[in-house]
């Protein structure tokens, strides 16, 4: 049995949207639909960048949730920089003296 706090706190949760502590709420375990393997190539970097705003979601409404803040910053890490849109990539030049270097 879950103490008034607890209800009352799923009750508001559940009221915003979250469904994180729903016990019997269908919206929890909404399934989601996979695509079949080799339907569609993956694109990386929008998945990373759909992964990580969901991730910042979760980090704002739980901010003391350390393996949401770990998991977001991991994320946020493997990212590609700029260099996969095109741009010049500002390691490039160092790089290349990395490997003139015996």
């Amino acid at each position: 049995m879950d103490s008034g706090a607890v209800r009352q706190q799923r009750y508001k949760r559940h009221k915003a949207g979250d469904h994180s502590l729903c016990r019997r709420c269908d919206a929890r375990a909404a399934p989601v639909p996979l695509a079949a393997a080799g339907d569609m190539p993956v694109d990386a970097r929008a998945s990373l960048e759909s992964l990580a705003r969901r991730l910042e979601a979760a980090h704002e409404a739980d901010p003391g949730n350390a393996a949401v803040a770990r998991e977001l910053r991991a994320t946020l890490l493997a990212l590609p920089d700029g260099a996969a849109d095109g741009d010049d990539d500002p390691l490039a030049e160092l790089r290349a003296l990395a490997e003139s270097v015996p």
